[in-house]
C-alpha cells in the first residue's frame, strides 16, 4: 500500500506532504485544484513518461517520492534481481527527479534504476484508472489487453519469440526471392570485384608486416650508423677484456674479504650478458640488409593497399571481410534454387511453430474469455446493468500460406471485440457503437474489478470513473469500490457525494493564490469537514441544513 506521497514543484503544487491509509481515500476539490496532479506524481511514481512541463514554472527540478509497504513477493524478487535492499521494515522508497534539462532519475531506496525497470516494479504495486482508460474501450483495439491472466501472458511470451523468429526467416526467404531478377545484373559487377581482390591477395598480417620492414628500410642509414657506432665502441675501448680483468680483480680481493664475492658474481654475469649481445649484433650482416628491389616493391604493395582502402571506402579489415562476403553473395546467386529452398524450409518451419502457438494462444484466451463473460455480467448487475446480454467475439486471421505475414500480429492471430445488448430484445452490438458514458464507467469498473483480483493489486486508484452517472447507479458504483477497498488500498477522484461518502478517509484538495502565484493543497477532513465537504456536492455548493443531514445520513449509509 502507499503510506505517504511527498511533491515538490510540479505544475501548480509547491510542497505537499501526504499520508495515506488502509482502505478508501476519496479525493475531492474543485476542477483545476490539482486533483489529478496528485494522480499524476503517483504515475511517475509507477513509471509514467515525464516532460520537463511538469516541473513548477521558475523551478528547475520536481521531486515525487512514495513510500510503499505489503508489497507482494513478486516486488520482492525483482528488487533482489536488481540488487535494490529492501529494509527489515519492508518498506519500498520511490523517487523521481525531473529536471529543467529534460534530465529524469529513478531511483527505489536509493538505486538508480531505469524507466522500464521501475514499471515492471510498480506492475503489481497498483493500477491507476483514468478517463482514456474508459476511452479505450471506445476502440476494439484495446480488447486484447483484457483478455489476460499468468498462463496467458505466458503462451504470449512464447509466441512472441517464434514470431520474431518467423518474422526473420520469412524476410531472409522474400528478399532473396525478390532478388532472383537483380542479381542477374549484378553479377558481373561482383565477379570483377572478387577478380580484383584475390589478384591483390591482401592480408591484415602482411600489411603490419610491409609496414614493419618498410620501417626498417626506410631508415636503414640511421640503423648502420647505430651499428656500426655500437661495434667502433666495444672494439675500441675492449669493454669485455676490461670487464673480464675486472672479474679477476674482484675474485682476488674475495680472498680476504667475503662481501667481494658477491660482487663479483654479479659481475661475472653482467659479463657474460654483454658478451652475449656483442656476439649477436657481430653475427648480423648487415651490409646485407638493405636491398633497394624491396624497398621498391613494398612501397608498391602498400600502395596497392592504400589504393583499395581509398576504391572501396573501408578499412583493411573490412575489405578482407568484404571479400568473404562478396564470395558468398555470389554462391547465393549461382546457387540461387538452393539456397531458395533453404530459406523456404527454414520458413515453413517456423510458420508451423508460430501458427501452433498462436491457436493454442487463441483457445487460452477464448477459455478465459468464457470465465470472465460470466464475471463480468454479474459485476454489471451489481452496477445496475441487470438485463445486459454480453459475448466476447473472437475473429481469427487464418493464413493462406506460409508466407501470409499479414494474418500474424504482435499479439496473435485474434481479432476482439466486446458485443452487448444493454436492452432485452436489442441485438448484440459493438460496444464502442452502444455504450453512454455512464455505461462505459461501469463497464470499465467491472473489468478493473476483475483485473485487481487476478494481480493481486496492492493499491487501485480510480480518477473520475463515475462520471456520466448519478442517483442509484452512483450508489452502486460507490458499493462496488468500497468492496474492492476490503481487500486492496483505493484512491478515488470523485465528484458524487455518494462516493465521496463511502470513503474510509477524506482528502480534499484547494487551490490558493499568494503573491500572484498559485498553489495547491491537501488537507484530511475529519468527520464534520467531511460532512460539510459532501453537503456542498449535494448542494451545488451552498450547505444547507437539509444537505448536511443528507450527507450525514451518506456517511452514517456507507459506514455500517
Amino acid at each position: 500500500m502507499l503510506l505517504s506521497l511527498h511533491v515538490k514543484n510540479l505544475a501548480i503544487i509547491d510542497n505537499i506532504n501526504i499520508e495515506f491509509q488502509n482502505g478508501m481515500t476519496v479525493i475531492t476539490g474543485e476542477t483545476g485544484a490539482g486533483k489529478t496532479l496528485i494522480i499524476d506524481a503517483i504515475g511517475l511514481l509507477f513509471g509514467n513518461r515525464a516532460s520537463s512541463d511538469f516541473i513548477r514554472h521558475g523551478e528547475e527540478r520536481c521531486i515525487i517520492e512514495g513510500v510503499f509497504s505489503n508489497f507482494n513477493d513478486k516486488v520482492k524478487s525483482f528488487c533482489d534481481e536488481l540488487g535494490i535492499d529492501i529494509n527489515e521494515d519492508d518498506m519500498l522508497v520511490i523517487r523521481r527527479e525531473l529536471y529543467a534539462n529534460g534530465k529524469s532519475i529513478c531511483r527505489v531506496n536509493g538505486t538508480i534504476i531505469t524507466l522500464n525497470q521501475l514499471k515492471e516494479i510498480s506492475e503489481t504495486l497498483g493500477d491507476i484508472h483514468s478517463q482514456f482508460d474508459t476511452q479505450g474501450l471506445i476502440n476494439p483495439k484495446n480488447y486484447l489487453q483484457f483478455l489476460n491472466n499468468f498462463e496467458i501472458e505466458q503462451k504470449l511470451i512464447e509466441y512472441q519469440n517464434a514470431y520474431e523468429d518467423y518474422k526473420q526467416n520469412i524476410i531472409k526467404y522474400k528478399n532473396l526471392l525478390n532478388k532472383k531478377n537483380e542479381d542477374n545484373n549484378r553479377i558481373e559487377f561482383l565477379k570483377y570485384q572478387i577478380n580484383e581482390l584475390e589478384k591483390a591477395n591482401i592480408s591484415i598480417s602482411e600489411e603490419e608486416e610491409l609496414k614493419e620492414r618498410f620501417k626498417i628500410l626506410n631508415n636503414f642509414e640511421n640503423i648502420y650508423q647505430n651499428f656500426a657506432s655500437f661495434n667502433n665502441l666495444f672494439n675500441d675501448n675492449n669493454i669485455l677484456e676490461n670487464l673480464y680483468d675486472a672479474t679477476k680483480y674482484l675474485e682476488k680481493l674475495a680472498e680476504y674479504d667475503s662481501q667481494y664475492q658477491k660482487l663479483k658474481e654479479n659481475l661475472t654475469e653482467a659479463y657474460y650478458i654483454i658478451e652475449d649481445v656483442y656476439q649477436s649484433v657481430a653475427q648480423i650482416d648487415i651490409e646485407n640488409e638493405f636491398d633497394p628491389n624491396e624497398l621498391e616493391f613494398i612501397n608498391e604493395r602498400l600502395g596497392l593497399y592504400a589504393d583499395l582502402r581509398r576504391k572501396y571506402k573501408k578499412t583493411t579489415e573490412e575489405l578482407v571481410n568484404y571479400l568473404a562476403q562478396v564470395k558468398e553473395e555470389i554462391s547465393e546467386i549461382e546457387n540461387y534454387d538452393f539456397y531458395l529452398q533453404k530459406l523456404e524450409a527454414n520458413a515453413q518451419e517456423s510458420f508451423q511453430k508460430v501458427f501452433e502457438i498462436a491457436k493454442e494462444l487463441s483457445i487460452l484466451r477464448k477459455n478465459y474469455a468464457n470465465e470472465i463473460t460470466t464475471q463480468i455480467k454479474n459485476h454489471l448487475a451489481d452496477l445496475q446493468l441487470k438485463n445486459v446480454s454480453f459475448e466476447i467475439m473472437f475473429t481469427i486471421s487464418e493464413p493462406q500460406s506460409f508466407a501470409d505475414e499479414q494474418c500474424f500480429k504482435r499479439d496473435g492471430i485474434d481479432e476482439v471485440d466486446f458485443l452487448v445488448s444493454f436492452n432485452p430484445g436489442e441485438p448484440l452490438r459493438s460496444l464502442s457503437k452502444v455504450a453512454s458514458g455512464g455505461e462505459m464507467s461501469r463497464f470499465m469498473l467491472a473489468l478493473k474489478t476483475i483485473m485487481i483480483e487476478k494481480l493481486n493489486l496492492q493499491l487501485m486508484i480510480f480518477d473520475e470513473i463515475d462520471s456520466g452517472v448519478s442517483g442509484l447507479v452512483a450508489h452502486s458504483i460507490a458499493k462496488k469500490i468500497k468492496t474492492i477497498s476490503q481487500k486492496h488500498q483505493v484512491l478515488c477522484i470523485t465528484h458524487l457525494p455518494q462516493v465521496a461518502a463511502s470513503g474510509d478517509h477524506h482528502l480534499k484538495i484547494i487551490k490558493k493564490i499568494d503573491n500572484d502565484r498559485t498553489y495547491s493543497k491537501a488537507y484530511q477532513l475529519n468527520r464534520n469537514e467531511r460532512i460539510e465537504e459532501i453537503a456542498k456536492m449535494i448542494s451545488d455548493g451552498i450547505i444547507t441544513e437539509a444537505s448536511k443531514n443528507m450527507a450525514e445520513e451518506l456517511i452514517n449509509k456507507f459506514a455500517k
